[in-house]
């Protein structure tokens, strides 16, 4: 026999999933996760980007709640059959009664969603790129958007300073929840290879972009190589941006202490660099055209393994870093910061091997959906 709880459904609609890369995928995946345990009935809707159409079926399939993937047809009819096919869900499953938008094309898809069924719940959830598009035409469609949509939930402080003011007039409707951390996803303990090259080994994980600030770590190793000859930066990721990171290594003589390993598609094996890396490096850079960090959940990945890391300041960075405990702030365009940041991790190695995964802890997911249920009751 159901809860009226079990009974009630929610859709969440996703602009990247599992099992492809991307911060968003994997906030909304645990997100999925975490309501269906807690006796939500979970639609996920989302394209299946960068994964390859085997490694998707079987990670739908594995599964505990419902995922429906767009077509990947041309850019136009992409958009206008996910539209279509949101609105045919929603006439004919009319117990899901609350809908989750997270991404850029999702919070759009509100503005349809709510013109068609008025009476359901929307819920936009603002990572912070998509706030402030550079395009004026987009940007203020994405304003109306989320004025449209009945909650708005930015994911740190940071996220919600760049709102726009007529949004941050009406506080009544928003409400920050900050990204969290599933240990389901992390294995504890499985490498049993050899340590990564170089020490300290500095890792980032992410796509190789001017956000994730990889460059400012290049840009560094110079001072860096002068207190430790043996430093390596590895770099993991979808390259992006890699050929313009080639070039800079080369140019100022670092290529030999920096290693591309692209993007790695399983989590075990990216629990390898997690367990053998010596710092993780997020220095991440805002842009001029609207693309900044809003928080950095990669920060709580790596924490949980004890791995501390060095964050940027001035970005949603600072909330996902607790300084000095979990990690270490720096200005991210100044080496000595960073070299300082490295020197105390070092130090400190022992004592924030077990502070960097409490500090995780503190962000797990089962403590989170919590805020999430009184907003969608």
């Amino acid at each position: 026999m159901y809860s009226v709880k079990e009974k009630k459904g929610i859709l969440i609609i996703a602009s990247e999933f599992p099992p492809g890369p991307g911060g968003i995928g994997h906030h909304a995946y645990s997100l999925a996760k975490a309501l269906q345990s807690n006796g939500y009935k979970v639609v996920v809707m989302t394209p299946a980007d960068y994964a390859l159409p085997e490694e998707v079926r079987y990670f739908d399939l594995a599964q505990p709640f419902g995922i429906r993937r767009f077509s990947q047809s041309g850019r136009l009819t992409t958009y206008i059959q996910r539209v279509i096919t949101t609105v045919k869900f929603l006439k004919k499953e009319k117990g899901y009664i609350s809908v989750i938008l997270t991404g850029k094309f999702p919070l759009w898809l509100g503005l349809i969603i709510k013109r068609f069924f008025p009476y359901r719940k929307t819920l936009a959830i603002l990572h912070g790129t998509e706030v402030n598009l550079p395009n004026v035409l987009l940007r203020k469609l994405t304003h109306k958007a989320m004025a449209t949509a009945d909650i708005i939930v930015p994911v740190s402080e940071f996220t919600k300073s760049l709102l726009p003011k007529f949004l941050l007039e009406n506080q009544k409707n928003i409400l920050i929840i900050k990204n969290g951390i599933d240990d389901v996803w992390l294995e504890n303990g499985i490498s049993e290879r050899s340590k990564i090259e170089g020490y300290p080994a500095l890792l980032t994980i992410g796509h190789v972009s001017p956000r994730k600030g990889q460059h400012r770590v290049i840009k560094a190793l110079p001072k860096l190589i002068t207190k430790y000859p043996d430093i390596h930066y590895h770099i993991v990721g979808l390259p992006l941006n890699q050929n313009y990171l080639q070039i800079l290594a080369e140019d100022i003589g670092v290529m030999e202490h920096v290693t591309f390993h692209g993007r790695v598609a399983s989590h075990r094996d990216l629990q390898f660099y997690y367990e053998s890396a010596d710092i993780f490096m997020l220095l991440s850079e805002n842009q001029s055209n609207g693309d900044v960090e809003g928080f950095g959940i990669v920060a709580l990945e790596a924490n949980l393994n004890g791995l501390p890391v060095i964050g940027a300041r001035y970005c949603g960075v600072e909330e996902a870093v607790s300084h000095g405990f979990s990690g270490y702030l720096v200005d991210g365009d100044n080496a000595d910061n960073i070299l300082e940041g490295i020197i105390y991790c070092l130090e400190h190695k022992t004592d924030m091997y077990d502070n960097c995964k409490l500090w995780a802890k503190q962000h797990h997911w089962s403590e989170i959906v919590k805020q999430y249920e009184k907003l969608l009751v």
